[in-house]
């Protein structure tokens, strides 16, 4: 299989051509204007310096909590708000909790699980990936919220710039907080605000358990997984190395996946749990499951 020689995109991943030299398109593209992470990360603290109230959006995750951590060190008010979309794992709810109680600020939970659990059973019983819908979906209510809050702007943790700029131009604006760090320097500011360290989950998610049931199924229908071109752009732009694309872009086991639901079952709501038993008895019955040896 050939990959890109700059991101290590698969070329089997849809919509990837590589030319004569073994570059994709989007490196062609885009590998020249690339700010350097030092760059981006005083863009993003200049606009965190010039919101003296912002929301932040915390879904108990590194990148989120980093985001948190980095707005409480520049920012005047911060204001946190969580999504409980059904399908945050207890450890993150623990982290949630534990960051709450370190911080002393306002933490708004908005608990609206019902059109989440329809969407996860759509995306699961399709093979396909449910991050794209439910990151809308999860916009929507904290850009709602953020209106009707009056602040200057919204911190979230994600880290890829919109065009060459870590502020994308909304009302308010949003700031992409995680823009410019590694994972090391997130990981920093987590342990030194709250005194946490954020274990993955099956090797990619920090937060979400649908996550590594979707990319399970994915694979199995596509034979890549649909995080490829993130990792891929997280490789373009020194966020992570080859080596831990790779990593990551390797689906999770049948006994992985197991393992993740007996930690949850308590804990999630009864539909999500028999979803997840459902994906986990078809990938029991396919000849994947049987290859991974479970």
């Amino acid at each position: 299989m050939r990959q890109c020689r700059i991101c290590g995109i698969p070329e089997t991943v849809d919509g990837v051509e590589l030319d004569e030299s073994g570059v994709c398109r989007a490196c062609r593209r885009q590998i020249r204007h690339i700010p350097s992470r030092k760059e981006l990360r005083e863009k993003v603290r200049k606009a965190l310096e010039n919101s003296e109230k912002v929301l932040v959006a915390v879904s108990g995750g590194l990148d989120s909590l980093a985001a948190l951590g980095l707005a409480l060190r520049i920012c005047d008010e911060v204001v946190a708000l969580t999504v409980d979309t059904g399908a945050l794992h207890p450890e993150a709810w623990r982290r949630i909790i534990l960051a709450r109680r370190m911080s002393g600020i306002e933490w708004e939970i908005i608990g609206d699980q019902k059109p989440f659990l329809k969407l996860f059973e759509e995306r699961l019983t399709r093979a396909e990936s449910p991050c794209g819908p439910c990151s809308r979906m999860i916009t929507r209510r904290y850009e709602r919220r953020a209106r009707e809050l009056g602040v200057d702007a919204i911190v979230t943790g994600h880290e890829l710039p919109h065009g060459t700029s870590p502020v994308v131009p909304k009302d308010p604006p949003v700031i992409r907080a995680m823009c410019g760090m590694t994972e090391n320097e997130r990981r920093e500011i987590v342990e030194e605000e709250f005194g946490l360290t954020v274990d993955k989950i099956s090797g990619y998610t920090s937060n979400c358990i649908v996550l590594p049931f979707a990319l399970k199924l994915f694979y199995m229908k596509y034979g890549y997984s649909f995080e490829a071109p993130r990792l891929a752009a997280m490789v373009r732009y020194g966020y992570i190395s080859r080596e831990d694309m790779e990593q990551i872009m390797t689906p999770p086991t049948l006994s992985d996946l197991k393992e993740l639901l007996r930690e949850c079952e308590e804990w999630i709501p009864e539909s999500l749990k028999q979803m997840l038993q459902k994906v986990i008895n078809k990938i029991s019955n396919s000849d994947l499951g049987r290859e991974n040896g479970d």
